[in-house]
């Protein structure tokens, strides 16, 4: 059974329940910091995702304390606990097998030169070994609930598509020199 929330929206009240009280703005600070984070940050997304979820009772806002700009310091109701709750019980499909755009590029190769292929196949290697090292500081940095195994999954699926890269790349020389 499905529960009322996106994984946009688990994902964000989630967030505040662990943080709470919160600035929408905190929120978004949390999120560019995160390597691990895909999902859309912008004030344009932020903002009505947390207007749907006051709407619906799942989170509170209150006036921040000596800010006269309006801020609004957020926190998740009781209902909003309960959300999160069986979201994270939750298992979607998309859950599974994760959307990877790499792995969908690779229909479209035949587009690219045989260097091409080559260059691309190197470059996504290193900015997943890139992304490695970004995810172990971000990791030393922060301290959050379970931190080591969410690391653990992240460092497992990077280590896992470079594995993946390195048999594309050994394919695609195959390939340039029969």
């Amino acid at each position: 059974m499905q529960t009322g929330l996106t994984d946009s929206e688990g994902t964000f009240l989630s967030l505040v329940l662990r943080c709470q009280p919160i600035t929408t703005y905190e929120v978004a600070k949390i999120y560019a910091a995160s390597p691990v984070s895909g999902f859309n940050t912008s004030p344009g997304k932020l903002y009505p995702l947390v207007r749907r979820l006051r709407e619906r009772g799942l989170i509170a806002a209150e006036p921040a304390p000596d800010d006269g700009r309006g801020t609004e310091r957020l926190s998740c109701t009781e209902s909003g606990r309960s959300e999160v709750r069986a979201w994270v019980l939750e298992m979607r499909p998309a859950h599974l097998l994760l959307e990877d755009p790499l792995r969908t590029k690779i229909s479209a190769l035949n587009l690219l030169t045989a260097d091409e292929r080559l260059r691309w196949a190197a470059t996504a290697l290193a900015a997943l070994n890139a992304k490695l090292d970004e995810i172990e500081d971000y990791a030393k940095a922060t301290e959050t609930p379970f931190g080591d195994l969410v690391r653990q999954n992240a460092v497992l699926s990077l280590s896992a598509r470079m594995e993946w890269l390195n048999e594309v790349i050994i394919a695609l020389a195959q390939e340039k020199n029969p």
